[in-house]
């Protein structure tokens, strides 16, 4: 009978979650530098009119900067957890949830859905090191 990887003694119940953890805060992380610094500059691509510099709560240039230190800190938590330190992996679920609030206030506006997907993902990426990310995971 073939053996699969599944039955090696090297297989950790919950690896993949944690794989996809840091996958998802290393591109969201990354996009939410590149979104900080679009709101930033007020790049007309993004911004296209001086009234559309407002989003629900505050300006675009403030959530500009709050997305652009959210996405270093999401990037350097990606890290973490890809090095499986527990302190990290609380780091990581504190920034996907800030991830996620961090899109509340521009929901609605000119990216939609891209906010709606982070919220998602980010619910994930929290299930994901709350369910799997601790100590005590054994064997399968």
């Amino acid at each position: 009978m073939a053996t699969s990887d599944y039955d090696s003694d090297d297989y950790v119940k919950g690896e993949g979650w944690l794989t996809f953890a840091f996958v998802v805060l290393l591109i969201v992380g990354f996009f939410n530098v590149v979104l900080g610094i679009t709101l930033i500059a007020g790049d007309p691509i993004y911004v296209s009119g001086a009234t559309d510099r407002v989003v629900v709560i505050g300006n675009t240039d403030g959530w500009g900067w709050v997305l652009l230190v959210a996405g270093v800190l999401e990037v350097v938590a990606a890290f973490g957890v890809l090095v499986r330190s527990q302190i990290a992996r609380w780091f990581a679920i504190f920034m996907a949830t800030i991830a996620a609030l961090g899109q509340l206030p521009v929901f609605f506006g000119r990216q939609p859905l891209y906010s709606f997907l982070v919220v998602l993902l980010s619910i994930l990426v929290i299930y994901g090191l709350a369910q799997y990310g601790g100590r005590d995971r054994v064997p399968v």
